[in-house]
């Protein structure tokens, strides 16, 4: 199996080449929402994160992401503490997918694929890129968050760049994305 990581920061796309790749029929395994998931499901990480943020992080029973929000854009050793908690669920995770998919080609979603700590899991990295202010500017609206915050978390990602041969998919709206996706997957038969 050959697995293909979709990177690039928060903004810049990779959920709608995710959207595209399982419309042809790809697997993709989208970090974000299966961290949600484990998360959610998980009493061991709530209780992990009360430890480490307070009580304010899981209220009701349900984690209060806004709370949590607050504690780590902007304070890189709390996202740290962070992702420590929550990316070796993920990995494992990700891990039981992988020998699930049972398919010759299959694709992560991640805007942090380095300190996740999934880049030994793959073969390849294709970035998709878009300018700062347009990222900026799809979070805000997506999100419904304010710009100072939005860009709070695109700078909590500022390290991870991509591999040396990562190939670039251009999602700043003056190149089409499916020609692009197409011409990826191309080269891989090869």
């Amino acid at each position: 199996m050959k697995v293909i990581a979709l990177t690039g920061g928060i903004g810049s796309g990779k959920s709608v080449v995710s959207a595209v790749l399982r419309v042809m029929g790809y697997d993709v395994y989208d970090c974000d929402s299966r961290a949600k998931r484990l998360m959610d499901g998980s009493s061991e990480i709530k209780d992990a994160l009360v430890a480490e943020f307070g009580a304010g992080a899981v209220v009701n029973g349900n984690i209060d992401r806004r709370y949590i929000s607050s504690k780590v854009f902007g304070d890189a050793m709390a996202l740290k503490r962070l992702n420590a908690i929550v990316h070796p669920a993920v990995k494992q995770d990700f891990e039981q997918w992988l020998a699930l998919c049972g398919k010759e080609l299959a694709f992560v979603e991640t805007a942090i694929l380095q300190s996740s700590n999934l880049k030994n899991l793959v073969d390849a990295e294709w970035n998709v890129t878009a300018p700062i202010t347009l990222r900026a500017e799809r979070v805000a609206k997506r999100n419904g968050l304010a710009r100072e915050e939005v860009m709070r978390r695109i700078n909590s990602q500022a390290g991870e760049m991509p591999g040396g041969k990562a190939c670039t998919i251009d999602n700043s709206g003056s190149v089409a994305i499916l020609p692009q996706i197409q011409k990826l997957l191309s080269q891989l038969v090869k």
